[in-house]
């Protein structure tokens, strides 16, 4: 009686296990309609530039509290991003209008002035005011990390110093600082850079087709491996065992064959059950 506990215990986990991943997972059609939103507290902050929009790099002015639209590569006095309407605001008693936020995710404006930006580069500001670029030097101060890619083919093209360069806007994973790793350790620490290279991973994964059809077909292939397991662990060495007692017991023949039947029924069931459940991970 253990024995069959214990095999019934193994197919019902691996009914729950595979039902988790085949309900719970996002769909292949709507991972791009559930992208990574935006989601900060904004506070409030006079800024000189007045014809400043949404996703723009802003810094602060020397010898005052107020900021401006950042317009040098790597500017060590960056301090956050402009957004025209966030969810949450703390509006400072100064009388200020401009939201910023400094941490969390944002969309910023970003151009090709320092090549193609892909999923994971380091952002920086440029000298285009308020826009950013792919940062290229450790040496400079960065804004954060892209989690969108961004090419010539998706933004609009604008003149800067007689070249075509395309401007557009990226969700961003904020985290001004440094980017020398020996200055990140001293502005963020082990644990805080960690928490940025895991998140922009995850969503990485999360947020693409291709991402979440690998984690999909791994789920299918770990439903099918701890099928194959529970069979010819369980199911299958019954079946084995039961040929065997026939040869040393032949009097209880029957209900021997019985068991041997009753196994071949449940390797079948479970077999079934595992391919509904790979099939119902990949496609659902």
């Amino acid at each position: 009686m253990a024995a069959q506990r214990s095999q019934l215990l193994s197919v019902i986990t691996i009914i729950l296990f595979g039902g988790f991943f085949a309900f719970f997972l996002p769909p292949f059609h709507k991972t791009h309609a559930q992208q990574l939103s935006t989601f900060s507290i904004a506070t409030t902050y006079p800024i000189s530039d007045k014809n400043i929009k949404d996703g723009d790099i802003v810094s602060l002015v020397d010898g005052s509290d107020k900021l401006k639209l950042s317009k040098t590569a790597y500017d060590d006095k960056m301090y956050g991003v402009y957004v025209a309407s966030p969810k949450i605001v703390y509006r400072a008693p100064n009388g200020s209008n401009f939201p910023i936020i400094r941490d969390g995710i944002a969309s910023v404006n970003v151009t090709t002035l320092g090549g193609p930006i892909k999923i994971g580069d380091y952002l920086t500001s440029s000298p285009i005011a308020g826009e950013g670029q792919k940062a290229t030097e450790i040496s400079g101060y960065v804004l954060g990390i892209a989690l969108q890619n961004f090419s010539d083919k998706d933004g609009a093209k604008i003149d800067y110093n007689k070249q075509k360069v395309t401007s557009g806007k990226i969700l961003a994973i904020l985290g001004i600082g440094p980017a020398s790793p020996v200055q990140i350790k001293s502005a963020g620490g082990f644990f805080g850079t960690l928490k940025v290279l895991l998140t922009n991973f995850i969503y990485s994964i999360t947020s693409t087709k291709e991402g979440i059809s690998l984690v999909r077909f791994a789920m299918a292939a770990m439903v099918a491996v701890a099928t194959i397991y529970i069979n010819f662990r369980t199911f299958g060495k019954n079946v084995t065992q039961g040929i065997e007692a026939i040869g040393r017991n032949p009097l209880a023949k029957a209900s021997i064959q019985s068991m041997i039947i009753l196994n071949i029924a449940l390797i079948a069931l479970v077999s079934i059950g595992g391919i509904v459940l790979s099939l119902a991970i990949i496609t659902i």
